[in-house]
Formats: C-alpha cells, structure tokens, sequence
C-alpha cells in the first residue's frame, strides 16, 4: 500500500509540471536551524516550494542527512508543518532507483541484483596480480563513466583507463578485489557484467531489489510527511550557464517546454574560475521562463547568499516576474519576443500596478588600448557605437591588472559624460542610464555612489566614441580597462491580472 502511495504521490508531482500554470522552486542545501532563513527568501521570491538539493546521506535506504535532519524523520515532520503553516510546500530533490556505495544495499550479495550489460568476453585468462585486462569489443565499453566498475565472476574491479586495439579493448590500470572482494583467478571463460551506474557514482537496482529501494523510499517520505518530491535527471533539469545562452536554449528538450519546464538557474558569487552571476543574467532567465510560461529551479549558493550584494533585488526581481507570469500578465505578442535567446530584458515597476518591460541591448566587451595624451591622462583608440535610435546609454566598466583608474570618461559625437571616482583593481563601475553610478566591487557590494557628470547619450546610428581616464603617472603599466555600454528601447507596459 505505501509503495502505491508513492507512485500516486510521483504521478501527482508529474501532473503538477506539466500544469499550464508554472510553479518555480527554490533550490537548496540547509539545516532545520536555517529554515526560516529559507522561508523568508521564499517569501521574498515569491518561490511557494522550497526543495532541498541533498536531503539523503545514503540512497537505497534513504538515511537523512544529519546536517539537514539532526533528529531524522521528526526533525523532517517539523519542517514541514513549520514551511505548511507559512504557505510554503517542502519538497525534496531524490535521486529514483538508485542506491550509494555507502548504503547497506550495497553489498558482495547484491552485485548480481544491479542492472548490468550483457555478458562480456575475456581474450584471455587473469592472474590474481593482473591490472591490466583485455576483452573483445562490445557496446557496454564505449567510454568511461563515474564508477566504471566491472563484475568478474564474484569479483568487482574499477577500470583505469580505457584504449582501443582493432576487435580488443584494453583495460590498464584496473583496481582489483574491490568492495569485501576477493582478487582471484579469472578462466577465459568467466562470466563478465559491466555494471551500470549514474553520473552521481550510483548503481542502479534492478528486480525485487529495485521494488526494495522503492519502498524504502516511499517509507521514508511517509515518515517524513513529504508530499513533494522532484526526481533527479527529469527532462530538461540541468544548470544553465550564462556563457552559453544560446546554446542552452537549444538544449532545452521539447519535452521539457511541452512539460513547462526548463531547468535550473544558479546564483552564485565571484570566485577564481567564474564571475559573479549579474541581474541581467538573472532577468534573461525569468523572461525566458515566462516567455515559456515554464516552471525553473532557482539555485542559491551559500556564498551567494554571504557575499552577493544584489540578492535583495534578485529575490524583488524574483517575486515580481514570478507574479506577472502566473496571473498571465505578458501578451502573447511579448512572450514571442522573450523567447529569443539573444535577447535581455529588464522589469521595472511604477507605482502598484503597472511595469515596464524594456528590450535591453549589451554590446560586445571593449578592452582599452590605451595611448597617452598627457602626463597621467590615458585615451583609448576609437570605437563605433551603433543604435537604432537617439537615446542614453549605460556602461558596465571594470578594471583588472595593477593600476587604478581615476575619472572615467566616455567622449561621444552628442559629448563628454564623467563619473568621478577612483576604481581600483578588481572593482567595477555599473551605470543604469540614471543620475547615479556605482563603484561595486567582484560580488556587485556597493562601494561608493558616483554623481555622473554630463549626459550619456547616443546620436541615431554610428557615433564615434573614445575612452579617457587619469592614472598615476608615477605607474610603470597602463590599466587594463574592460567595457561594454548597454542601450534599452521604449518600454512595453504591463499590467498585473488580479
């Protein structure tokens, strides 16, 4: 009966995706000493799940994890009720048929009970010492995975590394005798099984085992009092990184858009191999998520949530396009427009009840070559600014390399617009087209408020632009300067459906 029930449980959540109306989540890992910090950021993002990323220490018997559940099944009872009372639904991300080299499932007995290839061949009998192995050719040996483990009669050995000899495959530097195995003596006729496994170095059950692992499962979440579960490796659920927009978009599935759902988005800090995620980054996700009417996975990295300074006007940003798009606020004729991978879009809101969408236009990063035209004043060659039509313009500016940058100043054909500040390396200066720039630094912390000088505007069409500063004439190497100047059209209006 509980097995039925998780299945009924499964179907509901499946149906829940596949709703016209789109449900976001809120993505991640915490403490039950941490959930009112979760349900405030809900609240603020307008998220009515919270789905935990990694409730499970184990999988095949499904043992919480202790820095998420101290007290197991009570302490995921308690959670649940305290997210209900605030119309919060607390949900877990599980990995489905899958049990963990940690869990007691997995064990010498059970080997023969976890899906596997067809039987494979050996070229030639193995010695207990042989690391190297060598069999014919067989579609279960293509290429690596996480696991890579083989079953030798009653024997698990790990593959080392994988090469192809005509009708052989050559196994090198195998690990023998694994998992309370024993190395032994192998004849050329032993029996042979690749054993399948996940990305996330599972195995997978098959037969009565796998109906075990279910009901464990399904015991494990009535014991919880979960009603939500979102199942690992569903279509379309992957991270979705801002460097390859376009081709993300080409990689969502038509099951997945049929299904409304497109995937996860990360919000993460800046760290040595990736800059900060920006708010133009988050908006290209939520309009695209709207243009879809598809449901997404927000992802919060702790850091994320220590060092970023623009999470309180992501979460706004959140909350904002979450709402517009369930009341369907959006005409079909801007839904069309947000679907193009290519472009950004901005939400800005006046007064209670009406927003404006704005089509935003990043140009590509200009980086100074810098020339001097007097002690301690830089200019840079001279680029081509194109818009389609007259209007101001904002500038994201950063500096790298060792040598501060003092005034910055853009020369264009309609004048000089100055904002007065020194910026340091590693720090950035983002002007939105107002009064107002701001000195930020990697994580987009507000550092100083710069009152601009001058009017940033472009002239309709081609306008010949220059880049100025002051440096420290004392410095023996130029700045490295990076820019790009951002323009929006007129505004599209929104109205919120009560």
């Amino acid at each position: 009966m509980k097995r039925i029930g998780f299945l009924i449980l499964f179907l509901a959540f499946a149906c829940i995706l596949r709703a016209q109306s789109p449900q976001p989540y809120l993505v991640a890992d915490f403490s039950e000493q941490d959930l009112q910090t979760m349900l405030d950021l809900c609240h603020q993002g307008g998220f009515e799940w919270l789905v935990v990323k990694t409730p499970f220490s184990t999988y095949g018997h499904y043992e919480w994890n202790e820095s998420f559940a101290p007290d197991g099944d009570l302490s995921v009872r308690r959670m649940v009720q305290a997210a209900k009372d605030q119309e919060v639904t607390l949900g877990l991300l599980i990995q489905e048929d899958a049990i963990s080299l940690n869990d007691a499932y997995f064990t010498a007995k059970n080997f023969s009970q976890y899906q596997r290839s067809e039987q494979l061949k050996l070229f030639d009998e193995m010695n207990a010492e042989d690391v190297d192995i060598a069999l014919y050719r067989n579609e279960a040996l293509k290429s690596l995975t996480s696991l890579n483990l083989l079953q030798i009669d009653d024997e698990i050995v790990s593959i080392g590394t994988m090469e192809f000899a005509g009708d052989l495959v050559l196994l090198h530097r195998c690990t023998r005798g694994l998992y309370g195995t024993q190395r032994t003596l192998h004849g050329v006729n032993a029996k042979v099984y690749r054993i399948w496994d996940s990305p996330d170095r599972f195995v997978i059950p098959d037969g009565e085992l796998r109906e075990a692992v279910r009901q464990q499962l399904a015991e494990r979440l009535e014991a919880g009092n979960v009603s939500l579960v979102l199942l690992k490796g569903a279509p379309g659920q992957e991270m979705l990184d801002k460097s390859i927009r376009v081709r993300q978009v080409e990689r969502w599935t038509e099951e997945g858009v049929a299904n409304h759902y497109l995937g996860w988005f990360m919000i993460h800090a800046s760290d040595k191999k990736r800059t900060a995620t920006s708010i133009e980054d988050l908006e290209w996700m939520l309009s695209k998520a709207s243009a879809y009417n598809a449901s997404y996975g927000m992802l919060l990295d702790p850091n994320a949530l220590k060092n970023l300074g623009t999470i309180p006007d992501m979460l706004t940003l959140m909350k904002q396009w979450n709402q517009l798009t369930r009341s369907e606020a959006f005409t079909a004729s801007q839904k069309a427009m947000m679907k193009d991978p290519y472009l950004d879009w901005h939400l800005e809101q006046q007064g209670d009840s009406l927003f404006m969408l704005y089509s935003m236009n990043f140009s590509r990063r200009y980086q100074c070559a810098f020339q001097e035209v007097d002690t301690g004043f830089l200019k840079s060659e001279q680029w081509v600014w194109n818009v389609e039509e007259e209007g101001r313009f904002g500038l994201r500016l950063n500096v790298e390399g060792k040598v501060n940058v003092t005034n910055p100043m853009i020369n264009t054909t309609k004048g000089l617009v100055m904002f007065p500040c020194t910026l340091e390396p590693g720090q950035q200066l983002v002007y939105d087209f107002g009064d107002y720039a701001y000195v930020m630094d990697a994580n987009y912390n507000k550092l100083k408020t710069v009152s601009v000088e001058g009017l940033s505007e472009l002239a309709q069409g081609d306008n010949e632009v220059t880049f100025f500063c002051e440096v420290d004439p004392s410095a023996e190497q130029h700045p490295v300067v990076k820019l790009r100047y951002i323009t929006r059209e007129r505004p599209f209006v929104v109205h919120p459906h009560k």
